[in-house]
């Protein structure tokens, strides 16, 4: 594994966490590059080792790419709901999938989505879409 991809948040223990899952290390790279001056990342390569290190990690934001081996991301996305310690962690969907509307529909339609991100990606729509989707993200009961 490229330990360049993996932030753990030495330097600023207070950033928040996104956890990558992509199949693609390239991929998996360039949104370390676009995201690692503001949050800490964290990567996984299909959907089970995505449901292990989310949690593991309790991340605030999961990216999730759809087509994968092994778990694609729609099965992780299901499989985050009914785990009572990921069910709240929202998932921004990252696809260069071009799905029909009913997909699209369908997977919008999951509690824990709360947004597509369509690859390829530029940097900077990249980190606003994240920062809107942080947003969203509920805040911590008292």
């Amino acid at each position: 594994m490229d330990l360049r991809i993996i932030d753990l948040g030495i330097n600023n223990p207070q950033k928040q966490k996104i956890l990558v899952v992509d199949d693609d290390a390239n991929v998996q790279s360039l949104v370390f590059d676009s995201l690692c001056n503001y949050y800490q990342i964290i990567t996984a390569s299909n959907g089970r080792e995505a449901l292990s290190r989310a949690e593991f990690n309790k991340p605030d934001l999961i990216l999730m790419d759809i087509v994968m081996p092994d778990m694609g991301g729609y099965e992780a996305v299901r499989s985050l709901q009914h785990n009572a310690a990921t069910k709240e962690i929202p998932v921004l969907v990252f696809t260069a999938q071009d799905f029909d509307k009913s997909t699209i529909d369908m997977i919008r339609g999951e509690s824990n989505v709360v947004g597509f991100v369509r690859k390829p990606f530029k940097p900077q729509p990249l980190r606003e879409t994240v920062k809107m989707a942080m947003e969203k993200r509920p805040k911590p009961k008292s």
